[in-house]
């Protein structure tokens, strides 16, 4: 493997599908969970940041969806709304 290649592969990140293969649990990115709960991008970073739900694996971060939807039920005012 050339030098070259190799930046070429760390910078496409690690393949996560490897690390969440199998698990039962639902996992999602920040851009895809934004447009899930038609949340702004930053609004869901904060929102899950606030949840706790943030899991960083190497560079990349994934959003554990079960967590943030337990945190979503516990607040009063949004319960009406699920």
């Amino acid at each position: 493997m050339t030098n070259k290649d190799l930046v070429r592969k760390l910078r496409k990140g690690p393949d996560l599908d490897k690390y969440l293969e199998g698990k039962k649990k639902r996992y999602t990115t920040y851009g895809l969970g934004a447009g899930m709960y038609s949340l702004n991008y930053y609004s869901f970073v904060r929102l899950c940041k606030e949840a706790s739900a943030n899991i960083q694996i190497k560079k990349k971060v994934v959003v554990d969806l079960d967590i943030l939807d337990t945190f979503l039920r516990s607040i009063p005012s949004l319960r009406w709304r699920m």
